[in-house]
């Protein structure tokens, strides 16, 4: 047991420490304010305030963990180690850095508290963030953050133990706005895809149109059973998310009565968990999150603990408000819809602060590094280097690389091939028993 000592316990500092040594090590501490039951341990401690004790391992510490409320703070990044950090402090202390304030400010969230102007989705937008302004939008900083700590850590307590592995490391996300292309739609959406496709001259689609909607030929976006048959038995578990809401201007699924998408869900339930993709009113609208939940509740006949906001999260503060009154455990929804990145510079999943009211929470939030959409610039093979980059340099164990595909990704046509073939066979490489 690892004991800290501080002057004062305060939730924020609370928060910080347990991310750092519970959630990303793996370590069990507890904290003392007693002068004598730090000395009297004798086992891995260290002390976190303005000075030192004596000569204990110390970190010094500067205000956000013992303040209150939300204010502009003053960041100014140097460099330890090649990495970027900030909240600097003197020589007195193992690290330049106070490591515990750092993290919770880019974990918590804070620069999103603050005021700051929004996309046309209401969505914080990733030029206003620290880490796109810093050039480390693309590294989990506060992870590597943690692991030169821990190894500086060891070397004064050998007997600390090894950081904690996570059994699940690789997570793909499938993200279902619309299971079909052209299958169970109305009659004006059929009509309008299809002048649409003549227009823009997509002489293939004005063909495949009718063809499938006479059911002489398969929907090429109703990818489910080969997602089924090639990775139903893989040791990762595939996460769909289904947007199972009325159809609004920003969000064009299929009808919730539709017999044939609820039979599809079902299907798709008995394989892997089926989460909800929460629509766009959700997000805004008071009902409309905990409506789309139990809906879908009563479709699958389980409980669904986990949501993905198709439109992403606004700022943590507003969305998470609704998930936590939801009673909501985990969210997938963390990350830039536009490009690769980390938005609180960590792949560890964590329990999302709320500093509105200055309490830890029990929503479990887990680190997205891209979505489809981002995929757009890019080609199928520069998609999935980037992608085994990012999975190969997580530098703790308890990481998670977590992306999100569409049922769209497994299409099968000719302009699609490539990105087929590359996510199959990158899926594929996660089959242990291969």
């Amino acid at each position: 047991m690892l004991l800290v000592f501080c002057q004062k316990i305060t939730a924020r500092l609370d928060y910080a420490f347990k991310h750092v040594f519970e959630t990303s090590l793996g370590i069990e501490l507890s904290f003392t304010t007693t002068l004598d039951t730090f000395i009297a341990h004798s086992g891995p401690k260290m002390s976190y305030g303005k000075v030192p004790l004596g000569n204990e391992f110390f970190i010094e510490a500067t205000d956000l963990l013992f303040e209150q409320g939300i204010q502009e703070v003053d960041i100014n990044v140097k460099k330890w180690r090649d990495l970027p950090c900030f909240f600097e402090v003197s020589e007195k202390s193992k690290l330049p850095f106070d490591l515990f304030a750092a993290s919770f400010y880019l974990i918590s969230r804070y620069e999103e508290y603050l005021p700051h102007v929004k996309d046309e989705y209401g969505r914080f937008l990733v030029e206003n963030s620290l880490a796109h302004k810093e050039k480390f939008l693309q590294i989990p900083l506060v992870d590597h953050w943690i692991s030169f700590f821990y190894k500086e850590f060891k070397a004064s307590f050998p007997e600390l133990p090894a950081p904690k592995e996570r059994k699940e490391t690789f997570l793909p996300l499938v993200e279902v706005v619309s299971p079909y292309k052209y299958r169970n739609k109305s009659f004006f959406r059929n009509v309008y895809q299809w002048c649409k496709s003549i227009v823009q001259l997509n002489l293939w689609e004005v063909v495949e149109h009718p063809l499938v909607l006479l059911g002489l030929r398969k929907d090429p976006w109703n990818t489910f059973e080969e997602f089924i048959s090639m990775f139903y038995k893989m040791p990762f578990s595939l996460r769909f998310f289904f947007l199972y809401s009325k159809e609004s201007y920003l969000d064009r699924g299929i009808s919730t009565t539709n017999v044939s998408f609820q039979t599809l869900i079902k299907g798709v339930a008995d394989y892997f968990e089926v989460s909800l993709l929460a629509s766009y009113p959700s997000r805004s609208v008071g009902k409309q999150l905990g409506k789309e939940r139990n809906n879908l509740n009563a479709l699958i006949h389980r409980s669904v603990k986990s949501i993905r906001f198709a439109w992403g999260v606004t700022t943590v503060n507003e969305s998470y408000r609704s998930l936590l009154a939801q009673e909501v455990i985990a969210d997938f929804s963390l990350g830039y819809s536009s490009v690769f990145g980390y938005r609180a510079s960590t792949t560890v999943p964590f329990f999302y602060y709320d500093l509105a009211n200055e309490m830890s929470t029990s929503l479990m939030v887990y680190p997205v590094v891209a979505t489809e959409n981002a995929f757009s610039a890019l080609t199928s093979i520069d998609i999935i280097r980037q992608l085994k980059q990012f999975e190969k340099s997580l530098p703790l164990a308890s990481a998670v690389h977590c992306f999100a595909i569409s049922n769209k990704v497994l299409e099968n046509s000719k302009e699609n091939e490539a990105l087929r073939s590359v996510f199959i066979s990158y899926l594929q490489a996660h089959d242990k028993k291969r």
